[in-house]
């Protein structure tokens, strides 16, 4: 078919139409001669043009059936559109104006602490929320993030129901996810004023090294930018953010260790990772002479002080203070560590020297990217295996002339062999020739050496202003120039625990929580109302402490009720006892009385006292069962325990 003969057999009706309006009699004639123009378009080497057929037939509906001009649309967005290009190149003349003269940024990398203290702070702005344009974040809550018990799910595995036990497999389902601005351009206010974000990554050529294979990395940036001359208002925002990062962590402690070696070689923040934000232990809960906790405390205190540095100055000594805690294992050495960190709000860099891939560089950089005061804890120095290079030491002669004459004779006076001679070397002979001698450059394995960890502690570039803590099990195996004054400044001895030690732990262990939950406060103020006397539970009146606080009895009877109304009797729990603080003080000394003193540790006294944590009586009963096992293990020297 034609499509010139059907287009000119459609034309009439629409020229009959625009003849009897006389009004349009121009815009007919300008019609036809359009027509007139295109059709020689229409055939392309004898076949029509689907698009142009599509056009023609949408032209034809428009003039013909409707009565107006087409070309008046396609001129209304013909001009739309010149507008819009003309709009844009002003808008983009204008915005570089203001933004050259008339607008103050900050630029913030992605390897700076700062980055993370501006994340944290967009997550929680209302307009950032409601942006169009978000990146979703995993998070989880941690160890220590309060729950509501209403979300613990009951799980029965006896037929009857009886055996109730908690159930976690939807904790992760309620976390909810982290929303923040997604790469591009976002705009917040703050304090009254409007402030541009122009996130942005930018992707970098990474060489590599130590072996790694070159790679291209991914860097971001922020662009923080407002209008006016002056920087001031987006410092004040920056400093803001990061006060409201740390207010967040007032009451925690930071714990950071090495980032892995294809990250930590960036540098910056990325040379360590946060590995846990634990709450403050209390400087009570230590088990330790009081006279050592005041000298290690006042000691660390007055190093601490904004004037130390400038007499340190005055006097040309180096800035540094260092700790060695020794002792037998689960006295408490870590533990005084952390709460020493907790005292000072300090953050804890633990260091590993037995890490494959930590040299003596990699230790050398990560001291010196610590912040200004911190607390750096190697723990279990003694096992590191620090020794001195071969090259270091002096070479000890290993003979002495008797066994000069002894090699011509062949052995010595009484005929016995020579101890030079292979043939009868020992173990340790062999041990330390194969040390001298490696088999092959592959066999000796490369570490942190005695005097490169010397060096990252007190060498000429070594950092300063860091509280150096070092805990060990067996001093007397530590090299004299890794605890020489200077570098360990005071020693702090750890023993068992004595009979005193034991009774504070038992009473901390049963004594009132300062904190408690919420809902468990207002019902003990309800059932306060009710009766002026005091409250009662199963009968029996209960008297408060000298504080105000209820006892242990109190907040036990409570868990239960709480727990029992919403998921029903908890398998594995002792029923609580209830005892008032004077008689938890009496509990206390009989326990401490039948425990030896010196003859065990402090954490094997607070692991029988936790399988026992509900029920002080019942860790009265069991205690002589308890160390009369423990002294037949410790006389036997297997690891197996018979009672727990």
């Amino acid at each position: 078919m034609d499509f010139g003969t059907f287009m000119r057999g459609a034309m009439p009706t629409f020229a009959a139409n625009a003849s009897e309006a006389g009004a349009n009699t121009t815009r007919s004639g300008f019609q036809s001669s359009m027509m007139d123009s295109i059709m020689p378009l229409l055939s392309m080497g004898g076949r029509s043009n689907p698009l142009l057929q599509v056009f023609m037939l949408v032209y034809n509906v428009l003039g013909t059936r409707l009565g107006f001009d087409p070309t008046s649309v396609l001129t209304f967005f013909g001009f739309l559109w010149a507008a819009n290009k003309v709009w844009r190149q002003i808008y983009t003349a204008l915005y570089g104006v203001v933004n050259t003269y008339l607008t103050a940024s900050i630029h913030v990398s992605s390897s700076d602490e700062m980055y993370l203290h501006m994340m944290k702070f967009l997550a929680g702005q209302l307009s950032i929320a409601n942006s169009r344009s978000l990146m979703a974040e995993t998070m989880s809550k941690t160890a220590w993030e309060g729950e509501d018990e209403a979300d613990v799910v009951a799980t029965r595995i006896s037929a009857d129901g009886s055996g109730v036990y908690l159930n976690f497999s939807n904790q992760e389902a309620k976390a909810p996810p982290r929303f923040i601005p997604a790469i591009g351009t976002h705009g917040f206010w703050y304090e009254g004023r409007y402030y541009r974000l122009h996130r942005k990554q930018e992707s970098l050529y990474d060489e590599g090294g130590n072996g790694q294979m070159p790679q291209f990395k991914d860097k971001e940036k922020l662009v923080i930018s407002t209008i006016g001359r002056s920087p001031e208002p987006i410092k004040q925002l920056l400093q803001y953010a990061k006060e409201q990062y740390y207010n967040d962590h007032h009451a925690m402690t930071v714990i950071k260790r090495p980032s892995p070696q294809n990250v930590r070689r960036y540098g910056g923040r990325h040379a360590w990772v946060l590995v846990a934000n634990r709450p403050v232990r209390p400087m009570k809960t230590v088990v330790l002479d009081p006279k050592q906790k005041v000298q290690v405390l006042t000691d660390i205190n007055e190093y601490l002080h904004p004037a130390t540095p400038r007499w340190y100055a005055n006097r040309g000594i180096p800035l540094r203070r260092g700790y060695l805690f020794h002792g037998p294992p689960g006295t408490g050495k870590t533990s005084l560590s952390f709460a020493l960190a907790g005292v000072f709000g300090l953050d804890i860099y633990v260091i590993s020297l037995l890490e494959p891939s930590l040299t003596e560089e990699d230790l050398s950089a990560l001291f010196n990217t610590l912040p200004r005061r911190c607390v750096v804890l190697l723990e279990d120095i003694d096992t590191a295996g620090l020794s001195r290079r071969e090259d270091d030491q002096p070479d000890t002669p290993t003979t002495d002339p008797t066994d000069e004459k002894t090699k011509k004779g062949g052995g010595d006076k009484e005929g016995k062999q020579s101890a030079t001679d292979p043939n009868n070397w020992k173990v340790s002979d062999l041990a330390r020739e194969l040390r001298k001698h490696p088999v092959a450059e592959g066999a000796k394995k490369e570490g942190i050496s005695l005097s490169g960890l010397l060096n990252a502690i007190d060498g000429v570039a070594s950092h300063e202003g860091r509280v150096l803590i070092m805990t060990t099990n067996k001093p007397e195996s530590l090299d004299d120039a890794l605890i020489r004054p200077g570098r360990v400044d005071l020693q702090v001895g750890f023993t068992n625990a004595t009979r005193d030690q034991a009774k504070e732990l038992f009473e901390r262990m049963y004594e009132a929580d300062k904190h408690r939950h919420p809902e468990l406060v207002r019902k003990q103020q309800e059932e306060e109302e009710e009766d002026g006397e005091g409250r009662k539970l199963n009968g029996t009146t209960t008297a408060a402490s000298v504080d105000g606080a209820t006892t242990v009895a109190d907040e036990v009877k409570q868990d239960e009720v709480l727990m029992s109304t919403r998921n029903g009797a908890v398998a594995g729990g002792d029923e609580r006892f209830e005892i008032s603080q004077d008689g938890l003080s009496k509990i206390a000394g009989e326990f401490a009385v039948k425990i030896p003193d010196g003859r065990f540790s402090p954490a094997e006294i607070q692991g029988f006292l936790l399988k026992r944590k509900k029920n002080p009586r019942k860790a009265l009963e069991e205690v002589d069962a308890w160390v009369k096992a423990m002294v037949r293990l410790k006389e036997s020297k297997t690891k197996v325990l018979q009672v727990q």
